[in-house]
């Protein structure tokens, strides 16, 4: 996997901690897909006598109760969480950041707020179509300015809130 939290752990293993493993889960519909398998995930866990697990996520939303029904029952299980993933805490950055919360996620490293406005400037040269800015998730009517340039929300840069760190919001230790 090109997955640079997993990359990190792995590079210092046996130096700095015994890195495990990956437990992949999906991200079901169900509610009671959504618990069965948080439950065998946090058993797992368990199982391996770990001291602390990285959990990270992909899409928002719904995965958001997986994340925190993973969070909850591993945590519950005396193994410390942190919790990786992206926000959708508004333009503003007030409101309610993720669709689900619980208090055991209390380590949380944001990978940045998807509704946060930006303003990208005019190019001398796009590929492609420009109208789209206005329509794309995160544009919205009159984010393409007249001069070329587009104000919108940071999601219209797909990837650019990569739940898994890989991105300029994060912070590395060199």
């Amino acid at each position: 996997m090109n997955n640079p939290i997993i990359e990190d752990l792995y590079a210092r293993h046996g130096k700095d901690y015994n890195f495990v493993g990956v437990i992949i889960t999906n991200e079901n519909v169900t509610l009671a897909d959504k618990e069965r398998s948080s439950n065998w995930t946090a058993k797992l866990a368990e199982y391996l006598n770990l001291d602390a697990v990285i959990i990270s996520e992909e899409g928002f939303g719904n995965p958001d109760t997986d994340l925190m029904m993973n969070c909850k029952k591993i945590s519950a299980k005396g193994i410390k969480t942190v919790l990786v993933t992206d926000e959708y805490a508004g333009r503003d950055g007030a409101s309610q950041s993720l669709a689900d919360a619980d208090k055991s996620a209390d380590a949380v490293v944001t990978a940045g707020n998807a509704n946060e406005i930006i303003s990208l400037p005019a190019m001398k040269k796009v590929i492609g179509y420009l109208e789209p800015a206005n329509t794309i998730a995160g544009g919205f009517s009159g984010s393409l300015k007249d001069d070329g340039s587009i104000i919108a929300e940071l999601q219209v840069i797909t990837g650019a809130t990569s739940e898994i760190g890989f991105n300029k919001l994060g912070a590395t230790e060199y």
